[in-house]
């Protein structure tokens, strides 16, 4: 079972101001480590890099330059998953089951994509946001290294 890492995760992994930094840290490590199969797609690193260069979302954001070398450590760590072309047949299936509005094809997309890498786990802090769908699910840091 491979199991998505969601950008919340990877954002608190280095963020040791966080409250979530620990169980998000450690379960990186942990996946670092062999324990679990996990890997990427494309739309988490942008997501990533969106987030930890923005000072309105957290209280020390990177520079670019920084956010590029982490995006790069990431991909040297977790495989990255390139499924952009399948993952939009999957696309139409997605919003069948649970339709959206504006930046709620985010999260359908980041489902879209899951399902053309045969991923049904996606470790997230956002759970509620990937309910609904068929075959998805979403877990905390937490609740997976237990």
């Amino acid at each position: 079972m491979m199991i998505l890492i969601d950008t919340n995760v990877l954002v608190y992994a280095i963020n040791a101001d966080a409250p979530q930094h620990g169980a998000a840290r450690a379960f990186v490590e942990a996946a670092r480590a062999g324990r679990w199969r996990c890997g990427l797609v494309p739309q988490v690193l942008l997501e990533f890099f969106a987030v930890v260069t923005d000072g309105r979302r957290v209280a020390s954001p990177l520079t670019p330059g920084e956010a590029l070398e982490q995006v790069a450590a990431w991909r040297a760590i977790f495989p990255v998953f390139e499924v952009g072309k399948k993952a939009l047949d999957y696309l139409p299936e997605v919003l069948a089951e649970k339709p959206v509005k504006g930046g709620g094809i985010f999260d359908a997309w980041l489902v879209a994509q899951m399902r053309a890498a045969d991923m049904e786990t996606i470790c997230t802090y956002n759970p509620g946001d990937l309910t609904g769908y068929e075959g998805i699910r979403p877990v905390t840091p937490e609740e997976i290294i237990g």
